[in-house]
C-alpha cells in the first residue's frame, strides 16, 4: 500500500484529477491482489499443471487441504508452509493449497483420465475428509508419503514435515 500511496503522491502534485483517480484504482485493487494470493499459498488453476511442473523440476507437491475460517489451516500456512513456499526450488517442492468446499472447475484440458476437476474432486479422489491435511504428492498425481492430519503438535510439525518431504524425495528417486 506504501507504493500505491507514494505514487499517487508523487503524481498528486503534476496532475490532482489524475492522482486521485489512480490512488482510487490502486487501493481498490489491493484486496483483490490479496484474495488471489490467499493467504500466501498459491492456489492453483490446474491440478494438471501442477504435477506437470513437479515432474519436469523432479519436485514433489506439498498440498494443503484447507477450510476457509479454519484456524489451525491458518497457523499450518503461517507457522510452516510460507517460508517452504518461499524455498520451493532450493527444497524441490511445490506448495499448493486446496478448499476442501471449491467446486469450481480447473482450468484447461485434463491429462489424466479421469481427473478431478475440482478442488473439492481431487480431495475426495485423495480421501482427504479432515482440514487441514497435508498431502504429499507426487507427478503422476498418487501420495508418495503418509500425508499430515491436524495441527496437535506445533511443537514437532516442522520436524515430521521435513521428514515426510525427505520420505517423498526418496521415493521419487526410487522411481
Amino acid at each position: 500500500m506504501k507504493t500505491a500511496r507514494s505514487i499517487a503522491t508523487k503524481l498528486s502534485k503534476r496532475i490532482p484529477i489524475r492522482a486521485a483517480l489512480l490512488s482510487l484504482a490502486l487501493l481498490s485493487a489491493a484486496p483483490a491482489a490479496d484474495a488471489a494470493g490467499r493467504n500466501g499459498l498459491e492456489h492453483p488453476a490446474s491440478h494438471e499443471a501442477v504435477l506437470r511442473e513437479a515432474a519436469r523440476d523432479r519436485a514433489v507437491v506439498v498440498a494443503l487441504f484447507s477450510l476457509p475460517g479454519c484456524p489451525f489451516c491458518e497457523a499450518i500456512r503461517r507457522d510452516q508452509l510460507r517460508h517452504l513456499a518461499r524455498e520451493q526450488a532450493a527444497q524441490r517442492v511445490r506448495v499448493v493449497e486446496y478448499d476442501l468446499t471449491d467446486r469450481r472447475p480447473f482450468a484447461g484440458p485434463a491429462a489424466r483420465t479421469p481427473a478431478p476437476d475440482s478442488p473439492a474432486a481431487l480431495a475426495a479422489s485423495l480421501d482427504v475428509r479432515l482440514a487441514p491435511t497435508v498431502a504429499f504428492i507426487g507427478p503422476d498425481g498418487k501420495e508418495i508419503a503418509e500425508r499430515l492430519v491436524g495441527y496437535s503438535s506445533p511443537d514437532f510439525y516442522g520436524a515430521y514435515l521435513e521428514q515426510r518431504i525427505a520420505q517423498a524425495h526418496e521415493r521419487l528417486g526410487a522411481r
